[in-house]
């Protein structure tokens, strides 16, 4: 496979990141950017079986590959997961079931499953003196999210959902948020959001959740 003439290739903060160079309709690119068709390959082994490279040659044999995001660790060896989009997002149904028998045949130990593309993180704990827009500000600073839900399950103690536009964005934003979390107070933490962690905690929205909604709303910056 000529991957110059047809992909991109590049390596940022512990991903190796293979594009297509198609040029595509703006309304699907936005559709792939958001995480559509994406799958989770998992069990992938440290050698060159399971190399970027190869992953995308296999791929490819079910169509043409619109991303792939390979996991890498600080020596450069995989971390064992990747993610994968077709441009052809439905194509993602067939590959559920053709990846895993093509990599049987090949004697490679690879799962495939539809992503969860879990693109939400969960702020609490945080000190009762912050106030939600000195959050809102504070967040904003360390990484650019898409929209902010605010929850008053105790008088004065909140709970800060942040949403981004995919699964890759909301992983920088953990990391990130991760180092900085002494902003927010000793017992404040990040995590990725459950529906469990909301119907445990969450008791009704706050007035400040609707006084935040009004203003972003009216300032276009963010959709609650």
């Amino acid at each position: 496979m000529d991957f110059e003439s047809k992909y991109c290739i590049s390596h940022l903060n512990g991903t190796i990141s293979i594009t297509t160079r198609k040029v595509l309709d703006e309304n699907q690119k936005s559709l792939l950017e958001d995480g559509e068709g994406e799958l989770f390959l998992t069990c992938l082994t440290k050698d060159q079986r399971c190399s970027p490279e190869r992953l995308l040659e296999l791929a490819s044999e079910l169509g043409d590959v619109y991303l792939l995001r390979y996991k890498i660790d600080f020596s450069g060896k995989s971390r064992g997961y990747a993610y994968l989009q077709y441009i052809n997002a439905p194509l993602k149904e067939a590959a559920l079931e053709y990846l895993p028998m093509r990599f049987r045949k090949l004697h490679l130990p690879i799962k495939v499953h539809a992503s969860m593309n879990n693109r939400e993180l969960v702020l609490s704990g945080v000190e009762s003196s912050l106030r939600p827009w000195q959050v809102y500000q504070e967040m904003l600073e360390i990484h650019p999210f898409s929209n902010l839900r605010v929850y008053e399950y105790q008088l004065d103690t909140f709970l800060y959902i942040f949403g981004y536009r995919n699964s890759d964005t909301a992983a920088s934003a953990h990391k990130r948020v991760r180092n900085a979390i002494r902003k927010f107070g000793t017992h404040a933490s990040i995590a990725w959001l459950s529906q469990e962690h909301i119907l445990s905690r969450v008791q009704g929205s706050s007035c400040f959740h609707q006084e935040l909604s009004q203003n972003l709303t009216q300032r276009g910056c963010f959709k609650f």
